[in-house]
């Protein structure tokens, strides 16, 4: 696991960095629900224009813009609250899900099970193995607070 302690202290982003790293995190997003148009909806917009701002990193959406990605997925933001070293989890385990986030974990695994055959995992293995299970922290958080929370009132 790696050490955080040795890590350089977090520095405020520029706007220019803020905007790249928005870029990234859109574009994945993008990548991983596929319909630019259906994106924009969930996110409480009429068009595509300012989602298309984003990505390209032309002009700087509106905050409340950047936040409602979060209603398209819990991770859009992870590139920019990294390099605060923070992520945003949900405040509540929605068990609904509970079997869609076994699945990717149990997915995730099989990966790195299969990239550590060789025992060794590669940089392109880290990288399938980060995409399979970054999907599930949140949800992953979201029942360990839980369980926090019925610790507390027991």
């Amino acid at each position: 696991m790696a050490s955080f302690a040795k890590v350089c202290p977090v520095t405020p982003l520029t706007k220019d960095k803020f905007q790249q790293k928005l870029s990234v995190a859109w574009s994945r997003l993008w990548h991983k629900h596929g319909n630019k148009v259906r994106i924009a909806e969930t996110m409480g917009l009429t068009d595509t224009a300012p989602l298309d701002r984003g990505l390209t990193g032309a002009n700087l959406p509106g905050a409340h813009v950047i936040f409602n990605s979060l209603l398209v997925d819990p991770t859009a933001l992870d590139e920019i609250l990294a390099h605060y070293g923070v992520r945003a989890v949900p405040l509540a385990a929605s068990p609904a899900n509970d079997l869609a986030t076994a699945t990717g974990v149990m997915d995730a695994m099989v990966a790195l099970v299969r990239a550590l055959e060789d025992n060794h995992r590669d940089h392109q293995e880290t990288l399938d193995v980060a995409d399979r299970i970054q999907p599930h922290l949140a949800a992953l958080a979201a029942i360990v607070n839980e369980a926090a929370v019925l610790r507390g009132a027991a």
